[in-house]
């Protein structure tokens, strides 16, 4: 018992030194990521302290190349010195040459927004857009946030600055995968072209970045790659999603379902459910054409006057009401066509998207009545096809009774085969042709010394070469029209039925004894012990019993029934022959 007692307050010690381990390390562990953080906030603090104050000149003009008109003062200061240079920037600003924009009021030109406002303020802007991604405690972001304020009234209209707040936005940042802080895009048509994190290196940079977004035609540089606009590509669909998403709202969803739901209802009243579903595939299809390339224009316009659109959608009410709803509106007077989003840079994708998801909702709901409504549709298509094929073919049987058919009376055809042989050889022979010229036309010729038998089972006949008289006889004597099957036999002259019958059997016991001579296996030669099975030790008399089967194959057995089937029949052939040799 003492002992007992021992053990387990060794267990409850050594459970309490690892219950201390894991709060010391624990406890290590909040330490370090304690000082990981203070130093992160101390390196923050100092960046921040050494970060040089971004200053926009006066005379800053994105538009014009470096050195031009009102930008001499700030190419030799560099972005973000100013001071005495001002006076100089002002005056260079006042003699901006004639035809370029004067300075615009902040409020049309600037614009803090939130992601339900992304579709109208940037889509479907007229103008570039400039779209700064920022956060409230972000010192780089409060640095150059006023530099492109001051770049965006002095640019006069030609370009939007939109600040989006990543905090407040996150559907919007997700979507643009924003991974630091600030990240500027360029926007164009509605698409990203370009982007950067962090500050500008230099005011080159900023004029390079800012003369390949609003000027048509103009190379970025550093250039854009393949990839880059690959990745703006994905960028620029996400944004436009999440953008239509949140400005389309749940009211207007529900709306849109419901009115919906009931068109595809209607289509099956006014039809069937087999043709229901193939107009809302079809108009699944144009949606879905354009949610995938919202800015492509082709796919926004539907021509009512296409062969499969004019059958599937043009023609039924109901599914053209979906495309209206959604956005779609006639084209022109004569109303041809329906087109979404004219004049627009793109398209908002969610009223689309939400007609899209009722569609394949409906159609996942009435997949059994869609399934059988198939079915007989194609039974009936076949049932059509089949009566059309029936007419068809009694026309053609009417019209072959009408035409007289030209029949030869002195046609004959011969079925012939070679007896031992398989094949069948048919000859177009004429009614006065005698059987020696049916010889002569026998497959590989006869020799000389050859005697030849000439057996047709269906009129009973048998002729032999030696028998002259019958030979020069016509297939019409001998009752062989129009057609007949025979089977000659060749043998040599002077060979006997009894030689013949004789050779066979020897040769059958030939084979025989072959057989019995052949190899054998495990099947063939069985040992059986009536102890254990010991075979090795059963084989020199220990008691076990040896017993030999004789194993015939089915190719054997049956060359074997053939053989005696050919005896059998040169027997009956020549038994007939001494019949009829009797009888004359």
């Amino acid at each position: 018992m003492r002992m007992l007692n021992i053990l387990v307050a060794d267990e409850e010690d050594e459970e309490l030194d690892k219950q201390r381990e894991e709060e010391a390390r624990a406890a290590y562990e909040e330490e370090q990521a304690r000082l990981k953080l203070r130093e992160e906030m101390e390196a923050k603090q100092v960046a921040e302290a050494n970060m040089k104050e971004i200053k926009v000149d006066a005379g800053f003009d994105p538009t014009q190349p470096a050195g031009g008109a009102g930008m001499d003062a700030a190419a030799a200061a560099g972005l973000g010195l100013g001071g005495a240079a001002g006076a100089d920037n002002a005056a260079a600003a006042a003699a901006k040459p004639p035809g370029m924009p004067g300075p615009a009021k902040k409020e049309d030109v600037v614009f803090d927004i939130t992601t339900d406002q992304i579709q109208d303020i940037i889509m479907e802007s007229p103008v570039p857009v400039l779209l700064d991604v920022y956060a409230d405690w972000c010192g780089p972001c409060k640095a150059l946030a006023p530099a492109l304020e001051q770049m965006a009234v002095k640019a006069g209209g030609m370009f939007r600055l939109v600040k989006l707040n990543s905090d407040n936005e996150r559907s919007a940042s997700q979507a643009l995968e924003v991974k630091a802080l600030p990240t500027v895009f360029g926007i164009r048509d509605g698409k990203i072209v370009n982007m950067f994190q962090g500050m500008p290196r230099d005011e080159e940079m900023m004029r390079n970045f800012m003369m390949g977004l609003m000027v048509p035609g103009t190379e970025f540089n550093p250039p854009v790659t393949a990839e880059q606009k690959k990745e703006f590509a994905v960028l620029s669909t996400k944004l436009i999603k999440v953008a239509g998403s949140a400005s389309f709202p749940f009211s207007a969803r529900e709306r849109l379902q419901d009115r919906t739901v009931a068109r595809l209802d209607e289509l099956v009243k006014s039809s069937n459910m087999a043709d229901a579903e193939e107009s809302a595939k079809t108009v699944r299809s144009l949606l879905s054409n354009v949610v995938r390339d919202p800015y492509e224009v082709k796919f926004r316009r539907v021509n009512l006057k296409n062969k499969v659109i004019a059958a599937k959608v043009a023609s039924r009410p109901s599914a053209t009401s979906i495309l209206k709803s959604v956005g779609f509106a006639p084209e022109g007077t004569e109303g041809e066509a329906l087109i979404i989003g004219k004049g627009k840079k793109a398209v908002n994708v969610a009223p689309l998207l939400v007609a899209r998801d009722c569609i394949d909702k409906w159609i996942d709901k009435n997949r059994y009545e869609i399934a059988k409504a198939a079915r007989v549709k194609r039974d009936e298509i076949e049932r059509a096809r089949l009566a059309a094929e029936a007419e068809l073919e009694e026309d053609e049987y009417d019209s072959e009774e009408d035409e007289e058919e030209q029949v030869d009376p002195n046609a004959c055809t011969i079925k012939l085969r070679i007896e031992g042989k398989k094949k069948v050889h048919s000859l177009d022979m004429r009614a006065d042709d005698t059987l020696s010229e049916l010889v002569n036309r026998l497959p590989g010729g006869v020799a000389k010394d050859e005697e030849i038998q000439i057996t047709c089972t269906a009129k009973r006949l048998i002729v032999k070469s030696t028998d002259t008289d019958a030979m020069g006889m016509s297939l019409r004597e001998h009752n062989l029209m129009p057609t007949a099957s025979i089977v000659v036999k060749v043998g040599r002259i002077g060979s006997t039925a009894s030689e013949a019958s004789k050779s066979s059997l020897a040769e059958r016991a030939k084979a025989r004894q072959e057989r019995k001579k052949g190899e054998h296996n495990m099947a063939s030669i069985g040992i059986y012990s009536k102890d254990d099975n010991a075979k090795g030790e059963l084989i020199d008399g220990g008691g076990g019993v040896w017993y030999e089967h004789d194993v015939t194959s089915d190719d054997e057995a049956s060359a074997e029934d053939d053989a005696e089937e050919e005896h059998d029949s040169v027997e009956e052939e020549d038994s007939s022959s001494e019949i009829d040799d009797e009888e004359e």
